[in-house]
């Protein structure tokens, strides 16, 4: 279920991924983020482990959206793995 979710989260409304990068990259509390993706082993389709919501830490946690990664600092990443965070295109 998670591999379908991912599908669509990354195909879904998109041309799919860019051959050099994942989208446009930006902070969690920009106004257009969208989502954040955790790579490991490369920023490739292939190497996405999870696609998740990371609360905005300049917002009250009352007003961030339901289901979201309270505190990103606090989150287990392994080694070789990075998150980015992926904005909406303007």
């Amino acid at each position: 279920m998670k591999k379908i979710v991912l599908a669509l989260v990354l195909f879904g409304c998109g041309d799919g991924l860019p051959d050099k990068d994942f989208g446009r990259e930006c902070r969690e509390y920009d106004e257009l983020y969208s989502h954040s993706v955790l790579f490991c082993g490369g920023r490739t389709a292939d190497n996405v482990e999870d696609v998740f919501l990371v609360c905005n830490p300049r917002r009250p946690h009352c007003d961030s959206r339901p289901d979201c990664v309270a505190d990103l600092d606090l989150m287990r990443v392994e080694e070789g793995c990075e998150v980015q965070h992926v904005c909406w295109s303007e």
